[in-house]
C-alpha cells in the first residue's frame, strides 16, 4: 500500500468508513467520526420513536430506519444508532455507528447517503490516527491495535491486548521517568555550579544498571515476540521419498500434498500455518534432493534450497527403511547453521538405516508419518526447540524494526554513560547521553517522531480502523 502523507488525514473533516468486513454476512457497521456526525446520522435516520438524535445522551442506541432524503424517504434498511460522545469515544470526538444488515448493497448504500450529506471517506487507519493525535492512545498503542488485528494465537491476542491496556507504555514511561530524575541531577549541577551540588556517582551507577538490565530483558524478547506475531517458519527437508509429504499433511491433520511412492512428486514448496502451543507455525513441504537433469525439478530444488535459507526451524527427515546416501549428507552441510530437528521416519517398516553414522545429529525423533506415531512428541520437541528460554509472556514486546533499533541506540547510550562515570568524565557527557536516552524513550510512545514513520505505521491499517 502506498503511504499516505499525514497532510491527508484533515481533523477538521467529518469521516466515515464501513467498519466490518464488506462481505455476505449477519450485520455490517459504518462509523462516522468528527464534529459533523450526528448532523450528518440526523439527516438519514429515522428513529421508531420520534427523537432528535443530535439531543440524545451519550452511550445510547436507537432503533430506526436509515432513509434517502433525494429520493421522497426511500427507506434503506432498518437499523441500530450507537450515539458516543465527545470525549469519551474511541477518537475522543462525536462518534456515530450505523449497525444495519450485512451485504455489500446495503453498506455502501447507507455509506453512500452519509457521504453525500457531508462526511469524508477515511483513510487507512485514520480512526486511530485520530485516537492517537487526540491523546486518547499512545504510538504502542496505536500499533497493538493492529496486532489484535492480525493475532494468529491467544500468545500473541494477550500481548496485543497488555500493549492495548498500556502495560508496555507505563514500563517506558517509568523508565523515562527514572532517567530524567538522574538527569536533572546531572542538569543541576551543570547550571548551577557556584552551587557545588554533590551526587552520589554510585547510585546513579547503580539506578543505570537495574535499567540496563531491564533493556537487555527487552532485548531478549524480540526473537520470541516475533514468532508469536509472525509465525515460525518450519520447513520440512530431506531427499526423495524420504515421507515428508505425509509428514506435512500429519501435521496439519489434513491431505493437502499429493503423496505418492513416485520419486519427487513434490515440484513446488508447499504451505501452511498450523498452531502448536500458542505458537504459529508456518510449514512448507519442498521438493526431494535428487541428482536430475530436468530443468523443471532443478527449478523445485532451487525453491526448496531458497527456502531452506529463510527457514527459523528445519525438520530434516531421513528414511528409517532406507540406508544412507551422499544425498543425505550433502543437504546436511546445507543447514548446518539451522535450528534442526532430525526426524527418523516410517519407524513402522523395517530398519535399514544406520543410525550410529547419524548419532550425533540432535535432537532426534522418531515417528511414522503414515501411521500417526510419534507426532505429540514431535510437535513438543518443536515448541520447546523455538522457544526463547527465560522470557516470559509478560516480558513480550511486540515492537517494529526501527523501535528495536531505538531500544539498541537506548542500550549504547546506557553503556556510555558508565563509560563516563567510571571513566571521571565530566557530567556533561553523562547529562548529554541521559537526554539522548530521554528522546529515544519519547519516540518510543510517539512523541516527537518523525513524519514518515507515523505515515508508514497508520498506512498498515484497514480503512475503517
Amino acid at each position: 500500500m502506498d503511504l499516505i502523507k499525514l497532510k491527508d488525514y484533515r481533523r477538521e473533516d467529518t469521516i466515515a468508513a464501513i467498519a466490518t468486513y464488506p462481505a455476505k454476512s449477519a450485520l455490517g457497521v459504518i462509523k462516522i467520526s468528527g464534529g459533523k456526525a450526528l448532523d450528518i446520522v440526523s439527516k438519514i435516520f429515522h428513529p421508531a420513536k420520534k427523537k432528535d438524535i443530535r439531543k440524545v445522551k451519550s452511550y445510547t442506541l436507537h432503533y430506526g430506519w436509515i432513509v434517502s432524503p433525494s429520493r421522497k424517504d426511500e427507506v434503506i434498511d432498518e437499523v441500530l444508532v450507537s450515539v458516543m460522545r465527545a470525549p469519551f469515544s474511541y477518537t475522543r470526538e462525536d462518534v456515530v455507528e450505523i449497525s444495519s444488515h450485512g451485504g455489500l448493497l446495503v453498506l455502501n448504500k447507507i455509506l453512500e447517503l452519509v457521504l453525500q450529506e457531508g462526511a469524508r471517506l477515511a483513510k487507512p487507519g485514520e480512526f486511530s490516527w485520530r485516537a492517537f493525535i487526540n491523546g486518547r492512545i499512545d504510538l504502542l498503542q496505536a500499533q497493538s491495535i493492529l496486532d489484535i488485528v492480525e493475532a494468529k494465537t491467544e500468545k500473541a491476542l494477550f500481548g496485543a491486548l497488555r500493549q492495548l491496556k498500556g502495560e508496555v507504555s507505563s514500563f517506558f514511561n517509568n523508565l523515562k521517568e527514572r532517567i530524567k530524575d538522574i538527569y536533572s541531577e546531572t542538569q543541576a549541577v551543570i547550571e548551577f555550579p557556584e552551587e557545588e551540588i554533590e551526587i552520589d556517582l554510585k547510585e546513579f551507577k547503580k539506578e543505570l544498571e537495574k535499567i540496563k538490565k531491564e533493556i537487555e530483558k527487552i532485548k531478549k524478547s524480540f526473537y520470541w515476540a516475533r514468532l508469536v506475531r509472525e509465525g515460525v517458519n518450519c520447513v520440512i527437508c530431506g531427499r526423495t521419498n524420504v515421507g515428508k509429504s505425509t509428514l506435512f499433511n500429519s501435521l496439519l491433520e489434513e491431505d493437502i500434498a499429493l503423496v505418492t511412492k513416485i520419486a519427487g512428486t513434490t515440484r513446488d514448496v508447499i504451505g501452511k500455518s498450523i498452531n502448536i502451543e500458542g505458537i504459529p507455525l508456518n510449514i512448507y513441504d519442498t521438493a526431494g534432493i535428487l541428482k536430475t537433469k530436468s530443468l523443471i525439478d532443478k527449478k523445485a530444488m532451487e525453491k526448496s534450497f531458497k527456502k531452506i535459507e529463510e527457514a527459523d526451524l528445519i525438520l530434516f527427515v531421513f528414511d528409517y527403511s532406507r540406508r544412507l546416501s551422499k544425498e543425505d549428507f550433502s543437504l546436511l552441510k546445507k543447514i548446518k547453521n539451522k535450528k534442526v530437528i532430525y526426524v527418523i521416519n516410517k519407524i513402522d517398516l523395517e530398519k535399514r538405516i544406520d543410525l550410529r553414522r547419524i548419532r550425533d545429529f540432535k535432537p532426534q525423533i522418531k515417528v511414522s508419518a503414515l501411521k500417526k506415531i510419534g507426532l505429540d512428541k514431535l510437535r513438543r520437541e518443536i515448541a520447546s526447540l523455538v522457544k526463547e528460554k527465560g522470557v516470559e509472556r509478560e516480558n513480550m514486546f511486540f515492537l517494529t524494526q526501527w523501535q528495536k533499533e531505538i531500544i539498541e541506540r537506548i542500550d549504547k547510550k546506557i553503556k556510555e554513560s558508565f563509560k563516563y562515570l567510571d571513566g571521571n568524565y565530566s557530567i556533561d557527557f553523562v547529562n548529554f547521553a541521559l537526554r539522548e536516552i530521554i528522546d529515544e524513550l519519547e519516540k518510543l510512545v510517539g512523541v516527537s517522531l518523525e513524519e514518515e514513520v507515523l505515515e508508514e505505521i497508520f498506512s498498515k491499517f484497514c480503512i475503517g480502523k
